[in-house]
């Protein structure tokens, strides 16, 4: 797995909030991520049922109830990613999800992340591994260069209308960058980064396995995410409350030993 960059990179990143790396994961790594996510998809889905939409099949929080998931998105090489990245001295698993936009699955809406998150930072992101080619064809993932540089703090509707998150923040309907990557390849792209996906205009699935960070020391901002964070751990939080629960979110990567952890200061999500 690839785990450092360049400072051009690192620089391209945090201008376009978002960068594009074809190669991620070895072909031996992509071959066990591919095994480790279609059985644990499999798994719950026997259990649960499937989670389908028109636009993509969704798995969140697989880690909890698989090991080797847990184990992958985990993983302090995983993390350092994150951290070098986003200029943080430590951070915390968010959130895994897998993606899988289904053959002729609908294109998936514009949107950024963070505000629908419980936490309000600027150094939050997502890698996006792709275990499978995803190309203009299929639903490659589009980004809005820098526009987790304007301030946006209004999610937007997640309904059918594409472009909907435009009409609350006109000043990031700007050219989207398509970003096709091959299956090993990955994206990452910060919380506050406008991103959507294309149609799967094909017979074939694109498959893909998320991790999402945030810096240790974020604190809760009162948004109920059920789904992360669970009913009973939501209960027990207080608006201000550091998010630090390490069962469910334990710090992944952390730099030098001794080193004083950044805290970020709480901040009250924008309202509107």
């Amino acid at each position: 797995m690839r785990s450092s960059f360049t400072e051009q990179e690192i620089a391209a990143y945090r201008r376009d909030g978002f960068l594009t790396v074809k190669d991620f994961l070895t072909s031996s790594e992509l071959d066990h991520w591919r095994e480790v996510v279609d059985a644990a998809v499999a798994d719950e889905r026997a259990q649960t049922g499937t989670l389908r939409t028109d636009v993509f099949t969704q798995r969140m929080q697989l880690r909890q109830t698989s090991a080797d998931v847990r184990q992958l998105v985990t993983d302090p090489l995983l993390g350092r990613v994150a951290a070098e990245l986003e200029g943080v001295d430590a951070n915390r698993i968010y959130l895994d999800q897998a993606l899988v936009k289904e053959p002729y699955g609908s294109p998936t809406q514009y949107h950024l992340d963070g505000p629908w998150w419980p936490f309000d930072s600027t150094h939050a992101c997502t890698i996006w591994v792709a275990l499978d080619d995803s190309t203009l064809e299929n639903g490659c993932l589009y980004f809005v260069p820098g526009s987790h540089r304007l301030g946006l703090s209004t999610a937007g509707d997640l309904g059918p209308d594409v472009g909907a998150v435009f009409a609350v923040h006109p000043e990031a309907a700007m050219p989207p960058t398509p970003s096709p990557v091959p299956a090993g390849g990955c994206s990452i792209h910060n919380a506050r980064t406008v991103h959507g996906a294309g149609a799967n205009m094909t017979p074939g699935r694109r498959r893909a396995m998320t991790a999402a960070f945030m810096p240790d020391g974020v604190r809760f901002n009162g948004t109920q995410d059920v789904r992360s964070l669970g009913e009973h751990y939501l209960a027990s939080l207080t608006v201000g409350d550091p998010l630090e629960n390490d069962g469910l979110n334990p710090i992944v990567y952390s730099g030098s030993e001794g080193l004083s952890l950044r805290k970020e200061p709480f901040r009250r999500a924008a309202s509107g």
